[in-house]
């Protein structure tokens, strides 16, 4: 545990050991993401809120998803994790690990939003998790690692039913992490 030398004592300084770390992701009912790269549903009121709460922060992305996005995404940071270290688009950044990109958020959250591997390694560390869940199951080729239930805690749930508005029913879910 870090000390605190001065005034002449030591003292314990109490330190969160997580860092700062929010998965962002569009899921079917079997957690898939996409297929061939790409989502296969659009929910403008998704894209919003993906909008509203990633706008001027950090966000970690594997080259796959830096390539479907067509271009860096404005008002944020994108860090794409490759290990070739190559770029699809300007404007954004090549970190070659997880922790090469915690150290880039200068202690602000750091929102991961994809591919599959990249929440794979993410979810260990991750305190929060942002899932619009779609009420469908489509013929996808990539999945959102598995939820362990007993370790997150449904924080705010608001369900869109499918109907004249449109196609498709989902839910917008926030999970925290439960501590012990």
């Amino acid at each position: 545990m870090p000390r605190d030398q001065s005034a002449g004592g030591c003292v314990s300084v109490a330190t969160d050991a997580r860092p700062r770390i929010a998965l962002i992701a569009a899921v079917d009912r079997q957690l898939g993401l996409g297929k061939d790269n790409t989502l296969v549903w659009h929910l403008p009121e998704d894209l919003r809120r993906f909008k509203q709460l990633t706008m001027g922060a950090t966000l970690l992305m594997g080259r796959k998803t830096a390539e479907s996005l067509g271009r860096a995404l404005p008002g944020r940071t994108n860090l794409v994790l490759t290990r070739s270290g190559q770029l699809p688009y300007a404007g954004m950044q090549a970190v070659t690990s997880l922790q090469d990109a915690l150290e880039q958020t200068n202690g602000e959250r750091l929102w991961v939003i994809g591919g599959g591997e990249i929440y794979r390694l993410a979810l260990p560390l991750a305190n929060e998790i942002h899932l619009t869940r779609v009420d469908a199951e489509f013929d996808v080729d990539t999945w959102f690692p598995p939820i362990a239930e007993d370790e997150w805690q449904t924080v705010e749930s608001e369900h869109y039913p499918a109907g004249a508005e449109r196609k498709l029913g989902f839910s917008l879910i926030t999970l925290r992490r439960v501590t012990n």
